[in-house]
């Protein structure tokens, strides 16, 4: 056992995690402080009207999430034969369709807008601004996924931390001469656009290559599992806060929306490893070697990292929320434990479902066999909002229910 745990501590994935870990723990640290701010400063309701937008562009990130890792999976499989013209060849191509794809969306979801902003009782052009994010979201996770995959998390981690810290200040700074949501969604896109201009002195061997043509389409046949299944976890961690916004009031509405954040806390802490482990398993079975000592200890890491946060959560609540948010928030306290426990069986999810496509085992029937559990938990929250306690742990019991379905239906 001891031996084990030496093994470990050495390893490429403990190292390469607990870099990344650190930097992205930073970062998320100047992200709740983030949140915390905009909490405190826009009150329940508006924060409410936030934390939706806020949830929108982590739909959005769905791009973000599934480009990085097509990218990154390319970038592993071309480094391993140093084929570094092919990378470039990855990126050109892949900037040009993103830049199209982004053009059409977006036009798309201004017309959806419509139709939102009377459901949500959200102004359009605050639903037209944060679909502007749309254009980051497919653009920016290119150079990151480069990143990922030559397993420079250092640089990684570290772009991370400098587009948190300026989302926050300049969110800070817009809400505070009278902008309000309009300046903290304002704040999202400027930080992650300074962050992507930030990525290129770091991948200067891929774009001083000489390229080599390569087609990349995000939407193809091979890459469609990927994105569909990044969809469906994206939208399990998303649609929760949509759904109080659209059944509750805007005060009940913004206290759920700091407790789901709590909880995000747990899934956005743990991806640190996950996003470390991706690399590893994927280059370790392209040069044909075992990958299940990757997930076992992904899994000892993710699952320790969950049992503290919710040790922590279940014994001090209400000291939690209100020395970050204020005693306004209080009414939610009850709730934090089974919103905490959902985020943490989302987060074994997650692992278990970046595990499967790292090692090319992940299937179209699979992310179908995601969607139908996916809408399993939309039909749960319709049927329980009665109360904001019975619809948070109706989320528990639902996510518990996904996650064992999930590993024994696409174990294989």
């Amino acid at each position: 056992m001891i031996e084990k745990i030496k093994s470990t501590v050495k390893s490429e994935l403990f190292i390469g995690s607990l870099i990344l870990m650190i930097l992205i723990n930073i970062g998320n640290v100047i992200n709740y402080i983030f949140h915390f701010s905009m909490a405190r400063m826009l009150g329940p309701a508006s924060y409410g009207i936030f934390a939706v937008l806020a949830n929108l562009i982590y739909i959005f990130s769905v791009p973000t999430l599934s480009i990085q890792t097509l990218v990154s999976k390319h970038t592993t499989k071309y480094k391993v034969k140093k084929e570094y013209g092919r990378i470039k060849g990855v990126f050109n191509y892949l900037i040009k369709e993103t830049l199209v794809i982004s053009l059409v969306i977006y036009v798309i979801f201004l017309i959806a807008s419509i139709y939102l902003s009377k459901s949500l009782n959200i102004s359009f052009y605050l639903l037209a601004l944060t679909g502007v994010f749309l254009f980051i979201a497919f653009i920016s996770p290119i150079p990151i996924g480069i990143l990922q995959g030559m397993k420079k998390f250092n640089t990684w981690g570290w772009n991370y931390v400098i587009s948190c810290l300026s989302k926050l200040l300049i969110a800070i700074i817009l809400v505070l001469i009278g902008f309000r949501v309009y300046g903290a969604i304002l704040g999202f896109i400027i930080g992650t656009v300074i962050s992507f201009f930030l990525v290129f002195p770091f991948i200067k061997e891929i774009l001083y290559s000489k390229e080599i043509k390569e087609k990349v389409h995000i939407f193809s046949r091979d890459n469609l599992p990927t994105v569909l299944a990044i969809l469906m976890i994206v939208l399990m961690y998303s649609v929760d806060v949509i759904f109080v916004k659209i059944f509750f009031d805007p005060e009940t509405a913004g206290k759920y929306a700091i407790v789901s954040l709590l909880g995000k806390i747990i899934l956005f802490g743990t991806s640190a490893v996950g996003n470390a482990m991706f690399p590893i398993s994927s280059e370790k079975y392209e040069s044909g070697g075992k990958s299940r000592g990757v997930i076992k200890k992904t899994y000892l890491a993710v699952g320790f990292m969950c049992i503290c946060a919710l040790l922590i959560f279940g014994f001090f609540p209400e000291l939690i929320i209100k020395i970050l948010f204020g005693a306004r928030y209080l009414g939610a306290a009850n709730i934090l434990i089974y919103v905490a426990t959902a985020f943490s069986v989302l987060s074994l999810l997650n692992i278990f479902i970046l595990y499967k496509i790292s090692i090319n085992k992940f299937r179209l029937v699979h992310s179908i066999i995601l969607a139908l559990l996916f809408i399993l938990e939309l039909l749960v929250m319709f049927y329980t909002n009665s109360s904001l306690e019975l619809f948070s742990i109706s989320f528990m019991i639902s996510t518990i229910i996904i996650f064992i379905a999930s590993v024994i239906l696409i174990r294989k």
